[in-house]
């Protein structure tokens, strides 16, 4: 997928969505106003160099002033599972790379879920593509934080 064109809008400030996997992370990025939340890009996780660069690419085309990272929180409520500690410290070295972007956790409990649902009704290949499906998971993510009081107060 290729990156969403700002047109005449550069200077907007988006929300980006974050849904980080062991080897992609699914993006996805809010519209100028903060009103809905399309697709971006997955992102491969290796080469390690050439994950955080395109990263970089897109917080800067996107002029990100609030980034959005899903976290995996247990069904219990369970903050100790690897997948939680690998996103803590993803967060830990975004913060460190981009401390002028904002950073938020948000709860991405069944988005992966609900975006292979959603995959289901797609027709052949598509049902499968798990880069689609992390671009969805984002998207999930995204939605839910702008329809909460603390996405609806502008970051």
């Amino acid at each position: 997928m290729e990156l969403l064109s700002t047109g005449n809008m550069e200077n907007e400030n988006r929300i980006l969505a974050l849904d980080i996997g062991e080897k992609r992370v699914g993006t996805a990025i809010s519209d100028p106003l903060g009103y809905t939340a399309q697709p971006g890009p997955t992102l491969e996780r290796k080469p390690e160099e050439q994950f955080w660069r395109k990263l970089e690419e897109l917080l800067a085309t996107w002029s990100v002033r609030c980034a959005v990272v899903g976290l995996p929180i247990g069904l219990g409520g369970q903050k100790t599972s690897p997948s939680y500690i690998a996103v803590m410290e993803f967060l830990r070295q975004a913060q460190q790379k981009w401390p002028e972007i904002e950073w938020k956790t948000w709860d991405e409990r069944l988005t992966t879920t609900q975006a292979i649902q959603i995959l289901s009704a797609a027709p052949g290949k598509k049902r499968r593509d798990k880069s689609l499906r992390d671009q969805i998971a984002a998207q999930l993510i995204l939605d839910s934080y702008l329809r909460s009081p603390k996405g609806r107060s502008g970051v």
